[in-house]
């Protein structure tokens, strides 16, 4: 059975267990648009690079033909114009949340830092 681009597309994003959402969020497209792509018989293969970027999921084993004719320079080219960003982190949860556990902790430490002082100065006042 000879699978279309856009179904080949979907089995790998599904095996992923990555939700359609997060791949449009960090692609800057609507959903039905990945939907759309699912439908479609044939997809460029810098689509492919993005996406397999997200997902984690090599599909150069799925076009081996496409990867060959063009080598691996497509990454290349999508990181160097920004499609692909090499500090992915900025766009997750997980970057957002370690700035939150940061910020809290700093606000701890000035908290500390205050009330130390207070002690300090009223300490001089009743000497």
């Amino acid at each position: 059975m000879n699978l279309n681009h856009g179904a080949i597309l979907e089995i790998a994003i599904r095996r992923k267990s990555i939700s359609i959402s997060e791949i449009s969020r960090r692609m800057h497209v609507n959903r039905r648009s990945i939907y759309n792509w699912f439908q479609q018989e044939s997809l460029k293969i810098e689509l492919f690079c993005e996406i397999g970027y997200i997902i984690g999921y090599d599909f150069s084993q799925d076009f081996p033909e496409e990867f060959e004719v063009n080598g691996f320079s497509i990454m290349e080219n999508l990181i160097h114009t920004g499609k692909i960003q090499n500090n992915e982190t900025q766009n997750s949860i997980h970057f957002w949340m370690n700035k939150y556990i940061l910020l809290l902790e700093k606000y701890n430490e000035l908290i500390l830092t205050s009330e130390k002082f207070e002690e300090q100065i009223q300490v001089e006042v009743v000497s």
